[in-house]
Formats: C-alpha cells, sequence, structure tokens
C-alpha cells in the first residue's frame, strides 16, 4: 500500500454544585446511575449487614473548595482551553454539571461491583464528549487536544474508571485524525463523534517488553486482505470499544516492521479471553484480546507498514495519558479527606482538632495544588516550545501519577483505622491511583526520556 507520511501532531498539551438539600444515600444514588442501562443493580451496598456507614458522604457530589477550584480553573484547565475557541470554556462548565450529576453517583457502585460505567458514558456522550477533538463537519465538537486533557482530568475527580474509558478513546480519535486513510477516517470520525463508536488501544502482549520492541502479534497477506494472530493483553474498556488499533508486526510486506492497524472488534477471528479482577480501575473492564485469523483491509493500516514508531511518539507528545487520571484522583482524594475531617460525613468522627490530620490535610493540600501548578506549567511551556511536547508529557506521568499515590495514601492514613475501611472512598482513590503508576508508559520509561533530554548536549559532545 501507500505509505502514508507521518503527519506533524499537534501536541495538544494546551490544547456550580447544587444547593445542600436532604441527605442522600450515595451508593443508592450510584446504584440508580447504573440501572438506567444496566437494568436492575443487584448489590446495594448501603443494606447491605455488616456495613459500617450508611453513607460515606452525606453531601453528594461536591465542587472542590473555592480556593483549589479556583487553582484548577484558572491554572490548569485555562492553560489546556487556551487554544481552543471561546465555546470550549461554556462546553467545561456543562461537562461539570455532568459529571456531578451522572459521572460521581456512580463511582462507588462501578468500582465495588468492577461494573462497566453505561450510563455515565452514555450520559458523556448525550453532550458530545467523545467527539471533543473531532472537527465540526464530522459532527464533532471541534475543539483540540487540550480541551480532552481538561476533559479527563474533570471526569476523572468524578470516577477514575470512566477517564480511563474516556482518555484511551481521545488517544485514538487523535491517532484516526492525523494518520488513518482517508477512506476509513470520515466513516469512524462521524461515528466516533455520536457515540456510536467507541474505540481502544492494544499495544502489550503477555511478557512483552515495556518499549514494545519484541512483538509476537503478526500480520500477514492473506489473499486481498491481511490476516492478524497474536495476542494482546492489558486492553482498557472492552466492553463498551467497538473497534481497537492494535499494535502488531507486519510480516511479507514492503516496509515491514511495527504496525498500527484498526480491528473491528466484533469482527471474525476476534475474542475477548479475560476481563480482569483488577485492584483499582475496577470498572474499565480491561483484559486480553485474542486474534486468530483476524482479517482487515489495506485501508485498515494507520499511516504505513513499519511506522509504529513514529506513530507510538505521536501518541506520547500529547498530555492524554495516565497522569491526568492520577490527578483527578488526587483532587477527588483531597476533596473528601477536607469534608471528613471537618465532620461533614456522616458515620465519621471529626478530626479537625487532631494536630496529626491537620498537618496531613495541609501538606495534602500543598501537594495537590503543586500538581495542577506544575502541570499547568508543562502546558504553557509546550505552546511555546511545541518541540519540547515529548519529554513534557513524560514528565507529567511520572510525576503526577507517583505524587497521586502518595497523597492518597497520606490522606487515608490521616483518617487513622477508619480510613482503611472500604465503605469509604479514600481506599478506592489510593487503588486508582497506584494503577496509573503501573499504566504505559511508565515511569521508568519517562524518566528515561527526561534524562536523555537534560542530557543530550553531553551525549551530542561525547560522540564529537
Amino acid at each position: 500500500m501507500e505509505s502514508r507520511p507521518p503527519q506533524q501532531v499537534r501536541s495538544g498539551l494546551q490544547g456550580s454544585c447544587p444547593p445542600r438539600t436532604a441527605r442522600i444515600d450515595c451508593r443508592r444514588a450510584g446504584a440508580r446511575a447504573l440501572r438506567s442501562s444496566d437494568g436492575d443493580f443487584p448489590h446495594d451496598r448501603a443494606s447491605r449487614p455488616g456495613s459500617a456507614l450508611a453513607c460515606p458522604d452525606t453531601e453528594g457530589p461536591q465542587r472542590m473548595d473555592e480556593h483549589l477550584d479556583r487553582l484548577m480553573q484558572v491554572g490548569f484547565r485555562d492553560s489546556c482551553l487556551s487554544g481552543a475557541p471561546d465555546s470550549a470554556r461554556s462546553w467545561m462548565n456543562e461537562l461539570d454539571t455532568v459529571v456531578d450529576a451522572s459521572v460521581a453517583p456512580a463511582a462507588d457502585a462501578v468500582d465495588r461491583e468492577s461494573l462497566h460505567p453505561a450510563a455515565p458514558i452514555k450520559a458523556l456522550c448525550d453532550i458530545g464528549a467523545f467527539g471533543v477533538q473531532i472537527p465540526v463537519e464530522f459532527g464533532g465538537l471541534g475543539f483540540d487536544n487540550g480541551t480532552a486533557a481538561a476533559m479527563v482530568e474533570r471526569v476523572a475527580r468524578g470516577c477514575a474508571s470512566t477517564a480511563a474509558i474516556l482518555m484511551f478513546h481521545c488517544q485514538v480519535v487523535a491517532r484516526t485524525l492525523a494518520f488513518a486513510d482517508d477512506e476509513r477516517r470520515a466513516d469512524d470520525l462521524v461515528a466516533m463523534a455520536r457515540g456510536d463508536m467507541i474505540a481502544a488501544s492494544a499495544w502489550t502482549e503477555p511478557f512483552g517488553a515495556a518499549r514494545k520492541t519484541d512483538l509476537q502479534t503478526v500480520m500477514r497477506p492473506k489473499g486481498d486482505r491481511f490476516a492478524i494472530d497474536g495476542v494482546k493483553s492489558f486492553c482498557t474498556g472492552l466492553t463498551s470499544a467497538s473497534v481497537v488499533d492494535v499494535l502488531l508486526r507486519a510480516e511479507d510486506v514492503p516496509g515491514a516492521g511495527p504496525t498500527f492497524v484498526r480491528v473491528d472488534m466484533h469482527g471474525n477471528g476476534v475474542k475477548v479471553a479475560n476481563v480482569y479482577r483488577m485492584m483499582g480501575l475496577r470498572g474499565t473492564s480491561t483484559g486480553t484480546i485474542v486474534l486468530e485469523g483476524a482479517p482487515v483491509a489495506e485501508h485498515d493500516v494507520l499511516s504505513g507498514f513499519g511506522t509504529a514508531p513514529a506513530l507510538m511518539r505521536a501518541n506520547h507528545q500529547t498530555p492524554l495519558n495516565p497522569g491526568l487520571i492520577a490527578l483527578g484522583a488526587a483532587a477527588a482524594s483531597l476533596d473528601f479527606a477536607r469534608r471528613a475531617y471537618g465532620g461533614r460525613v456522616d458515620g465519621v468522627p471529626p478530626r479537625a482538632k487532631d494536630p496529626h490530620s491537620r498537618r496531613v490535610l495541609a501538606e495534602a493540600a500543598t501537594k495537590v495544588e503543586a500538581m495542577y501548578a506544575y502541570a499547568a506549567a508543562l502546558v504553557r511551556a509546550t505552546a511555546v516550545r511545541p518541540e519540547s511536547a515529548y519529554g513534557a508529557a513524560s514528565r507529567l506521568k511520572a510525576h503526577l501519577t507517583d505524587a497521586s499515590v502518595a497523597v492518597t495514601r497520606d490522606l487515608l492514613g490521616g483518617m487513622g483505622s477508619l480510613g482503611f475501611m472500604t465503605d469509604l472512598p479514600l481506599e478506592r482513590h489510593l487503588r486508582d491511583a497506584q494503577a496509573t503508576a503501573l499504566m504505559g508508559p511508565v515511569n521508568g520509561m519517562c524518566r528515561d526520556r527526561i534524562a536523555d533530554e537534560l542530557l543530550i548536549d553531553a551525549e551530542e559532545d561525547a560522540r564529537n
């Protein structure tokens, strides 16, 4: 096939709470949110015998306190939206409402029962969230990767699992816009913008290297088409995905080598072999795909045979990585702890006068503020120097995921023994944060990239 050269991808790094009324049972609220798409929810945790707390948060979904909210809005969000039209800001306000009303109330049930967040995803589709980067001519909102980054962070504050599904979809949208065959691009973008097609990626293989240099999944010519054979592991969003971008090795073709190929999840020879019981991000339906002679056409190849390294680098030049989910999890953890320590959560004794808890809360707030400020600074820097996007995205992922683990762990410990009860969301935020730290690109690889950038002059001197 005629190879389409990898395009220069825009880095994309730039790229009110309802009044308190009746006290609600937030677990039942989560179950109701899921019932709208999934049928009757089988377990209502609040009514289960032995539950120590009838409701962990009597205020329902809440926005962050005014100071931190302002920091996020004026700092991180404004930096992300700096390249977007003014309508993106109005749309983000609409997103706030949907997250508070539909995403956050379902988060506990999604996590506890490892359920696909069907109703939250439907609510996000209804406001165009899955087409946020897609041009208006294809039915999308016409914003950019920066807006998508702000969106993923905001959704993650409500539910990290839902945000992970959305983030991987946005990665595929960016890849489709830049590298898909013309024959395939238009139809896919229209379906993605409507929310009829949700996409996922399949990069990892069992026992494979982090740098994806030893690919065992292979595509070979078969008649006038191609056939794929192999196994891909840790693919996120399998329940909702209708297409997946598979990283494989193309053989017996000009330009053979690592290649990305679009695969129809409902096509012949494609099977979800296993959905994992995850420690964190339990609602993401992450699992294994088996491909046995899965047929694909020439126009399903992205950019051309052997171009996967360039496409992977383009993917890592955007902020659409797990650091955004970690950032949202840290903010959500701080928001809950602030209310719990202050005695505004039923069944949780106030800790406002406990010296240790006060210091833990203050330190966590400082760290979360620094996380948002650092993320905003990276976004601003790449707006001025787009060539720095690769290193900036690596910094974003490594720092935010590690910092989120530390913040959520400390806030959980600051609650004393209550922090380790699964009736409270702090342990969920910690598990989700730990999961983001393990997701690719792995933090060790991110630090290698940062070191390469810092030492480039020394390496050039050594070569000379």
